[in-house]
């Protein structure tokens, strides 16, 4: 029983980590110009890539952090409040990076956002649903 208390104290602490890693990366200067890094990737600027690779694990760590407490209403926390809070922090950084001068506001980064969510929260819909019908 204690070691499950740590594993879970360990996954929420990783998750609030995560939180203040991504804000401080949204909120200060990152100045990077020395990095040397194609401009595209698959087509897409790499800027929205590396948006949409930094909000994907958003959904898998709500879900480990927290899926305990929602044992009863385990379909509402996956379904609706995983994606839900997601898609509020993944707008709300971008807001919170356009109040530093020398980040910009970029609409296609709160989509690269939103659509890293939403493919994160379906993946986890499949994986849930399939765990469920396993049983």
């Amino acid at each position: 029983m204690k070691k499950n208390h740590i594993v879970n104290s360990l996954i929420k602490s990783l998750f609030f980590l995560y939180m203040i890693v991504i804000l401080s990366l949204m909120i200060f200067t990152i100045n990077t110009e020395d990095i040397k890094a194609p401009e595209f990737i698959f087509g897409i600027e790499i800027d929205k890539v590396v948006h949409f690779l930094v909000f994907l694990p958003y959904p898998f760590l709500l879900w480990l952090a927290f899926n305990k407490r929602f044992i009863k209403h385990r379909n509402l926390f996956i379904c609706f409040l995983i994606p839900l809070s997601g898609l509020l922090f993944a707008i709300a950084t971008e807001f919170l990076q356009s109040l530093n001068p020398t980040r910009d506001f970029d609409i296609f980064d709160i989509l690269a956002n939103i659509l890293s969510i939403i493919f994160a929260s379906l993946v986890l819909n499949v994986i849930h649903f399939i765990n469920d019908r396993s049983r």
